[in-house]
């Protein structure tokens, strides 16, 4: 990364991380951000460098709002705690509100005066009856929910794709059709992303994590393009404009309506379907005609054309201006559809469908455009639509090596003596893959 890349600048999209909390905002100049409780003056973060680390700290006169001031290290309260005392049982602890003597306008006081995780959690075990009665990984548990909820410390991290990935699923998995960062993964190793092929995506809703993971494959300057087929007007696009890529990179990926570009390219078909014929049939009758009329005619052709000669040279100024007005006029998502229309004609390198919809019509419809002796992948959250998919797949000819596997990454606490998989933990979606024969 070039140190110029490495500067916060106002207009950059950042990830504001807490602890395991991350947040995507786009820095303004004097804005404000939301995290949890706290409200965060963004300022003095400009000019400075990614992952740096910032304490948050009372605003002089206004005690709702925080400023961020820049720190070489963070403060973890477990280590400057000394906890000497600790029970054996925690049967007998009573579990009500009278064991804090702090009341809640005493600890909005600590807060308000100066937040700092360490003096305000000290204050709480200090003033807590039962904390030394606790067992070490009661008190240790404690420690952590306290410190978590007051801990004064984010670090500014640049967007990446597992970033944004493990966000958005945390956040909502609808919002990523429930892809998990290991299904990602498996979806751009089979559908064999490359730098210099061009690649069909079909996607109804990651927030824009699917078509900003393939572009950040692709690469910049490079000669791949993306055609993003999308079902509505508007794309979904939190991911990829977090990203941040260079004007010549994402101007690769097209974004186009799956409708629309399919009207144009079968429009262009026809149209080209019958000048083929109109020019087989002109061919034929000119065969058919005698020897000395076809000379006529080409000597009549040559005198029309020395008259017209002039009329044409003055013409063509005109006409070509008229033309540029033509393109001019065309919409912006007019050019797209024509980009992608010429792409499709030469075929694609990789097919991938992460839908909503039922995949079946979906796939019959698009793997028209891949090349042979190519892989397919198609993503869905439902395993029961993936089936259909499949003994669809196994009554054509032309498709083989066909594989449904659902990966399901389980995640493990890995602490002494107590080694556990997570509690709350999700099978994630199906993966069809599958490979296409010679045209």
């Amino acid at each position: 990364m070039d140190q110029a890349e490495n500067i916060i600048k106002v207009g950059d999209h950042i990830i504001v991380q807490r602890q395991g909390y991350t947040k995507l905002h786009k820095l303004k100049a004097h804005g404000r951000l939301i995290l949890g409780s706290f409200n965060i003056e963004m300022d003095n973060v400009v000019g400075e460098r990614y992952y740096d680390t910032f304490q948050m700290k009372n605003t002089p006169g206004n005690k709702k709002i925080y400023l961020l001031d820049k720190v070489e290290s963070v403060n973890s309260v477990v280590n400057n705690l000394n906890i000497e005392k600790s029970g054996t049982d925690n049967r007998n602890i009573p579990n009500n509100a009278d064991s804090q003597s702090l009341t809640k306008d005493d600890i909005d006081k600590l807060v308000d005066e100066e937040l700092s995780s360490n003096n305000i959690v000290g204050q709480l075990i200090n003033n807590s009856k039962t904390f030394s009665l606790k067992t070490g990984y009661s008190q240790e548990k404690y420690i952590k929910k306290k410190e978590k909820k007051y801990f004064e410390y984010v670090q500014i991290r640049k967007p990446t794709i597992r970033i944004l990935a493990q966000m958005f699923y945390r956040q909502d998995t609808n919002k990523t059709l429930g892809i998990r960062i290991d299904d990602l993964s498996q979806i751009l190793t089979y559908s064999n992303i490359h730098p210099e092929g061009n690649h069909l995506l079909y996607d109804s809703g990651t927030s824009g994590l699917m078509p900003a993971a393939i572009t950040n494959a692709l690469g910049p300057k490079t000669s791949g393009q993306l055609i993003h087929m999308h079902p509505g007007n508007e794309y979904q696009r939190s991911a990829f404009i977090a990203m941040q890529f260079p004007k010549e990179q994402a101007e690769r990926c097209i974004n186009v309506n799956l409708y629309s570009v399919l009207r144009c390219f079968y429009q262009a078909k026809e149209v080209n379907e019958q000048s083929e014929d109109n020019t087989f049939v002109n061919d034929n009758l000119n065969e058919a005609e005698p020897l000395n009329k076809k000379r006529k005619l080409e000597t009549d052709k040559v005198e029309e054309l020395q008259t017209t000669n002039v009329v044409l040279e003055t013409q063509e100024s005109s006409q070509s201006m008229v033309s540029k007005e033509l393109l001019v006029q065309k919409k912006s998502w007019q050019l797209d559809n024509e980009r992608a229309c010429r792409l499709l004609e030469q075929k694609v390198d990789s097919l991938i469908i992460t839908a909503k919809e039922h995949p079946v019509n979906l796939v019959k419809e698009l793997l028209q455009f891949l090349h042979g002796n190519r892989h397919f992948v198609v993503f869905s959250s439902l395993k029961e639509l993936q089936h259909d998919l499949y003994f669809y797949l196994k009554t054509r000819t032309d498709i083989v090596n066909i594989k449904l596997c659902n990966s399901f990454m389980r995640n493990y606490q890995v602490l002494p003596n107590r080694t556990h998989p997570e509690v709350n933990m999700t099978t994630g979606g199906y993966i069809l893959t599958g490979y296409k024969l010679n045209d």
